[in-house]
């Protein structure tokens, strides 16, 4: 179990440091073994690791020319990808052939992947982030809209910690949490925060939303 998570604001603003060291201490726990952060102009991701495989070069971030990856989960046709693909992967992590095939592939670069996961790619190149969760929603991640931008992480309480997103309990999510344990749906039991679907793609640029695409598990 790792931790992602990440700030994407409109062109010409910068997330606050402080913020992003927000929420990497609060999904610390989910990986004891080291944090990574990739923070320029507009965009920030941050990574908190559980270290498993490739446990010397397999440090989040990992970049390849223009981009960088931080993913919480495991890819397990890794060793085929980089195989049939003919990738240069610099590490023997499971997490970087997704960074190859998303330079190769675009929206589609999920498409091939077995395994469970949450990503998140950035692209200095398009100016776009890219949240991609596995087809049965194993591995958690959530969004959320904040003043000037997209904001998300592994876990509700990180956006919720940092300061992103108020506390606030969506009444009419209230039963169904409670007669469940859980609740249904994209709308969390927090107003503001969504969760990324299984199987879904999202694509981020410029503060918002602008793609959506899901894949059948």
């Amino acid at each position: 179990m790792c931790g992602i998570a990440g700030i994407v604001l409109r062109q010409g603003m910068s997330p606050a440091p402080d913020v992003l060291a927000a929420l990497t201490r609060a999904l610390a726990y989910r990986g004891p073994d080291g944090a990574g952060h990739d923070a320029a102009g507009n965009i920030a991701l941050a990574h908190t690791r559980l270290a498993i495989i490739d446990l010397v070069t397999g440090d989040q971030p990992i970049h390849a020319g223009p981009a960088a990856i931080v993913v919480n989960g495991e890819i397990y046709n890794y060793r085929e990808l980089r195989d049939v693909n003919q990738l240069r992967c610099a590490t023997l992590s499971d997490s970087e052939p997704p960074l190859h095939l998303w330079r190769r592939d675009g929206i589609a670069f999920a498409e091939t992947l077995r395994g469970m996961y949450a990503i998140a790619v950035k692209d200095r190149a398009t100016r776009q982030v890219v949240l991609a969760r596995d087809p049965f929603g194993i591995k958690p991640l959530y969004v959320a809209e904040i003043p000037n931008g997209i904001a998300f992480a592994s876990e509700p309480q990180a956006l919720i910690a940092a300061g992103l997103v108020a506390p606030k309990v969506r009444v009419e999510a209230r039963a169904e949490l409670l007669q469940l344990q859980f609740t249904t749906g994209q709308a969390t039991i927090f107003e503001g925060i969504d969760r990324v679907l299984p199987g879904e793609t999202l694509v981020i640029a410029d503060g918002a939303i602008t793609a959506r695409q899901r894949r059948a598990a």
